[in-house]
Order: structure tokens, then sequence, then C-alpha cells
């Protein structure tokens, strides 16, 4: 990779963090996507418009020093990290796939999985205008042999489902209680629709594993309640993404 197009996928990745960043903090409030582009982006905390050298991706954060300029309120790290990780993000998805279709698709599936992982974590919530969408894009790319085959396709979406569904429902059985809620079945859904269905184990395993320690840290230094609700979407779209990067090699190496 030259050095001219580092630069650009970098540039590139940090526009399209900033405007993640739009999509989770405004969809929550408006499934139907009309308000995206507007109003102009403004602080949560005093209303003020933003200039647009404080809204350039990073840079505004560390010119501002990370508070607002009116009213001086913190803005949240959370911005800066994903702008800064979408441009890392797209930087190891082109290393890996090249500007290929399948790398153009993995991009696309990379920024689903980020969007979709911002709002979890704030609202506990995944939509089915995200979930839906990527699944039937995964099936679409399927067709083009992309990351998969069709049948493993089909197949992963339906079994992605139906497995998390089942687990679901035999740990309400046997406690009474809700294990995940449904957006998390149609993410792994998405995932095995984009992966295949040979993908699922590892996915189930990464995030199982991942989303355990983090569990169990909070009981153990943040004092949270075992019954403590905890996003599990954040942790199926890492694995899901780490699997969409390393899968083959893994599973070339295992072969």
């Amino acid at each position: 990779m030259t050095s001219a197009a580092l630069v650009f996928i970098v540039v590139m990745g940090l526009a399209v963090g900033s405007f993640l960043n739009v999509v989770i903090a405004r969809l929550p409030t408006d499934w139907r996507l009309s308000g995206l582009a507007w109003p102009a982006s403004q602080c949560p905390h005093c209303q003020s418009t933003i200039g647009w050298l404080d809204k350039l991706p990073v840079v505004g954060w560390l010119l501002c020093q990370g508070h607002c300029r009116t009213c001086q309120q913190p803005i949240r790290l959370r911005y800066v990290l994903i702008e800064a990780g979408s441009a890392l993000v797209a930087i190891i998805v082109i290393n890996q796939f090249g500007l290929t279709p399948a790398g153009l698709s993995a991009l696309m599936l990379s920024a689903w999985l980020i969007v979709l992982s911002g709002i979890d974590q704030d609202t506990f919530l995944l939509p089915d205008c995200l979930t839906l969408s990527g699944l039937w894009l995964g099936l679409l790319s399927a067709t083009l042999y992309h990351h998969t085959t069709p049948t493993e396709a089909i197949t992963g979406a339906a079994l992605g489902y139906s497995v998390l569904a089942g687990l679901n429902a035999g740990y309400y059985r046997l406690s009474g209680r809700e294990g995940m809620g449904g957006g998390d079945f149609k993410l792994l859904a998405m995932l095995g629709a984009w992966l295949g269905v040979s993908a699922l184990p590892a996915v189930l395993l990464l995030a199982a594993g991942g989303g355990t320690v983090w569990a169990l840290g909070a009981m153990l230094w943040a004092r949270r309640s075992r019954y403590a609700m905890m996003a599990f979407g954040p942790w199926l779209a890492v694995a899901g993404w780490i699997t969409l990067i390393w899968g083959h090699e893994w599973q070339t190496n295992i072969g």
C-alpha cells in the first residue's frame, strides 16, 4: 500500500466514522432515517451549533480539548474513538482484501457493525432497519461469492437466528428471565448471512468469551449485580468482524 493510498484511506475512514457517529446518535430517535441530515450537529448539553472546524474528525475534538466551546461540558470520548477506529478498520480491511468488491463489501459490513454496537451500547436496542437490511445485503453479497456461498449464507442466517432464540428460550424456561433480546438473534442471523454457517462457532465462541470476561470484570471491580443488563450486540459485532478478517486463515490452518 502506497503512502498516498494510506492517507486517502485514513481520511475517508475518519469521514465515514464521523457520519457513523451521527447515525448512532440520531437513529434511535427516528427509525425512519429522516433525521440524519438535518438539523446541523449541536452540543447535547447546550444545543449550540457546532462549527465546521470543530466537526473535523479527531482534529475538531483535539482543537476543543474534548470540551464544547460554548458551555465547556465534556464531549464524549467515544466520538473520537469511533472516528479513529473507523480509519483503523478501513486500513485493516483494505490490507486484507484490497480495493476489490470483497473489500468494499467488508467495509460495508464493518460500518453496519460499528453503528449497531454503538446503538446497542447506548440503548440496549438493535434496530430492525439495520439488522434486517444488513441480513439482506449479506445474502446479496453471497450471490457474488464475496465472503461465502449462497447456500452457506442462507443456512448461516437461519441457524444463526435459531441458535440464539433456542438458547434464550431454554434460559427463560430455567430461570424465568430473558437472557437476551430478539435483536441479538437477528444480528447473529445477519452475521451468518455474511460469513456463512461455518463461521458461526467462531463468532459465538469469541462473543461469549469476551462478554463473559467483561461481565466478570464488571462484577469484581465495578460491583455490578450479576443480573445487571449488558449489551451483547457489541460482542457479537466484534466477534463477527474478527471472523470476517481472519476466519478464512483460521479455517485454512486448521484444515
